[in-house]
């Protein structure tokens, strides 16, 4: 859960940088979204002897997605029980901040509690909010110290994508969406772009550089079901790539759209359309 772009100087405020979405093989993330959607490999560590197992990648406009996969060892219990809790799928935010112990004050300013903290190491120290009170995500907030990332990580086969694919949005369902409105546009930095009333359900969303996140409440149907009595659920990703015919296991979803189902994608559902630009 650590790769530490920007350095702590450039941060201004709480900075989405990743999605973390967790499984059991996190190579069969790499493959899907670099080769079959054509991110971009950033590396990972160079050897498994580590508690869990990450790596990176990027898409386009500076979004990035990490891929988790626990390894025989005790500090991949959270993931183990996560994936024995709800299978493979979206687990994390990760916000950098340039001062942990400024975001954690405002956090429990605005009522929301640390859960989890480790500020030892001066290269990332990091601090949770647990996903019962982050609307069923867990939120991470790490202040990175220095350069670090991978040096000349190992290329990957070419993608049959001319460009990287474009994260359009990310829908989350919410239970109370004033107050997930509220966690996301507060503490965390991201600014209120709409809000509103459809089919699906009320509405915001929340937008920050490269990232949209489309927060609904849903108002029935097979999205109510689907959340269930959880807090908050994410329900896909919404990508724009060159060529959508090229990837396998698609499904039609949509007028305009093909959907990866996420039984076939490690537990995540994206939306694919062609890249208008």
């Amino acid at each position: 859960m650590t790769d530490q772009q920007p350095t702590t100087e450039a941060l201004l405020g709480p900075t989405l940088d990743h999605l973390a979405l967790a499984s059991y093989n996190a190579w069969d993330n790499v493959i899907r979204y670099c080769y079959h959607l054509g991110a971009r490999w950033l590396g990972g560590p160079p050897d498994l002897d580590i508690a869990f197992y990450f790596a990176h990648v990027e898409l386009a406009d500076g979004a990035k997605l990490e891929f988790l996969e626990p390894r025989p060892d005790q500090g991949s219990d959270f993931l183990r029980r996560f994936l024995h809790r709800n299978g493979p799928g979206p687990h994390h935010f990760t916000f950098k901040v340039p001062d942990i112990d400024a975001a954690m004050a405002e956090v429990n300013a605005a009522g929301y509690q640390i859960v989890n903290e480790d500020l030892s190491d001066p290269d990332w120290k990091e601090a949770f909010l647990h996903p019962k009170q982050s609307h069923g995500i867990v939120i991470q907030l790490a202040q990175p110290g220095g350069e670090a990332g991978w040096d000349d990580p190992l290329p990957l086969p070419p993608s049959p994508q001319a460009r990287l694919p474009k994260l359009t949005a990310i829908k989350h369902l919410v239970a109370d969406l004033g107050a997930a409105t509220k966690l996301f546009t507060g503490p965390l930095g991201m600014r209120l772009a709409e809000e509103g009333t459809n089919h699906e359900g009320d509405y915001a969303i929340v937008a920050q550089g490269p990232w949209n996140i489309r927060l609904i409440r849903p108002s029935a149907g097979p999205y109510v079901q689907w959340l269930g009595d959880r807090p908050g659920r994410i329900l896909q990703l919404q990508m724009e790539i060159d060529d959508p015919s090229l990837v396998p296991a698609l499904r039609p979803g949509g007028i305009g759209f093909w959907e990866i189902p996420p039984d076939l994608n490690q537990g995540t559902r994206i939306l694919l359309q062609p890249r208008s630009s």
